[in-house]
């Protein structure tokens, strides 16, 4: 009896073909071994992205960022920056963090007034009411710590030209009058005022260097270099703008306007106080227009430091009261900056 040779069926199996994405595991001589495409020692399952040897594990990058935990500011957060770029890790990366060694130092941090440090990073260590400076929660400063002057005790604007008079019936104080209402602003009130009073002093000559007394102002002093006379100080007042505006690089005009009311008929002093924050203001050209359509030049691509800029604007027998308007343009680009707020001073008289 023959039997059967015994046959031995090997099943071969042919890969055919590279699939789309590489299987976590191949056989090799029987058993199961990683993969790692990139090179980087970390298997494809661990890996934050095996096709880049620069992405290494999961689990010491968990937002997978290309940064160790160590190294990141957030590891959770793919957006976030490193250490090396904000040492803090506040969000905010040098020269706009002031101080990258504090976390609780950065611009918009809520300000202590009292402690000599610049939390904000605005370059007041401390915004001081009443120090002529503009700075954090300040929308204006004008010296002192006066309040119905436009700038309140706490430097807020006051409601300047929108809570007044329309005519002299709405004035309740015996002698006030309703003056300078602005005819052609939308909205725009008048202002009661004390016109028949004689403070002692009036019509007495004064300068910046001789100032009037309480209740007077010095007519001229500014636009006279002669100086000038005491008159009712409330002929004068201030306007003030918060703006907190980047200015634009493009060639074109950042514009910011107040209201002024409550004045006699044309003005004699113009006076601009402007707070800037910009390296270089030798860049700006700056204009003031006034409600007649005048234009006159603040600065002109000159140094400036904060103070009273006088403006010659107008031929002096135009309207006073109505929208004043300041134009600022940068001439050269590549150097941005800030207009943080400006003010108008404006000393009037009856034509």
């Amino acid at each position: 009896m023959h039997r059967r040779p015994r046959i031995l069926f090997v099943l071969t199996l042919l890969h055919l073909g590279c699939p789309s994405s590489p299987t976590p595991t191949e056989i090799v001589a029987g058993q199961t071994a990683s993969i790692d495409e990139d090179g980087d020692g970390v298997p494809n399952t661990e890996d934050c992205d095996d096709q880049d040897d620069q992405l290494g594990a999961r689990h010491e990058d968990q937002d997978c960022d290309g940064l160790k935990a160590a190294q990141d500011c957030d590891d959770q957060d793919a957006q976030s920056l490193s250490r090396e770029q904000d040492g803090d890790c506040d969000g905010y990366r040098p020269p706009e963090d002031c101080d990258d060694n504090n976390a609780t130092i950065y611009p918009g941090a809520d300000e202590d007034w009292e402690d000599g440090v610049d939390q904000d990073c605005d370059g007041n260590a401390d915004s001081v009411c009443g120090d002529a400076r503009l700075g954090n929660i300040e929308t204006c400063d004008d010296g002192n710590e006066a309040n119905g002057d436009g700038c309140s005790s706490d430097c807020l604007i006051e409601a300047q030209c929108t809570e007044g008079c329309r005519t002299d019936a709405d004035c309740v104080n015996e002698g006030e009058r309703c003056i300078g209402e602005p005819g052609d602003v939308d909205g725009a009130t008048g202002q009661c005022e004390q016109t028949n009073v004689s403070p002692e002093g009036l019509e007495a000559p004064c300068s910046l260097e001789v100032p009037c007394g309480p209740g007077l102002a010095c007519l001229g002093a500014y636009a006279w270099d002669e100086g000038g006379w005491c008159v009712a100080d409330w002929l004068a007042k201030d306007f003030y703008s918060h703006d907190l505006a980047e200015l634009p690089e493009d060639g074109s005009s950042y514009s910011s306007s107040v209201v002024a009311c409550g004045l006699a008929s044309v003005p004699v002093d113009i006076v601009v106080y402007l707070h800037l924050d910009h390296p270089r203001p030798e860049d700006l050209v700056i204009e003031l227009e006034d409600p007649n359509g005048q234009v006159g030049t603040v600065l002109q691509n000159q140094a400036w430091s904060p103070g009273p800029i006088i403006a010659q604007v107008g031929s002096g027998d135009d309207q006073v009261n109505g929208r004043w308007t300041l134009r600022v343009r940068d001439t050269v680009s590549g150097v941005s900056g800030t207009l943080t707020g400006w003010s108008l001073y404006l000393l009037s008289r009856w034509d």
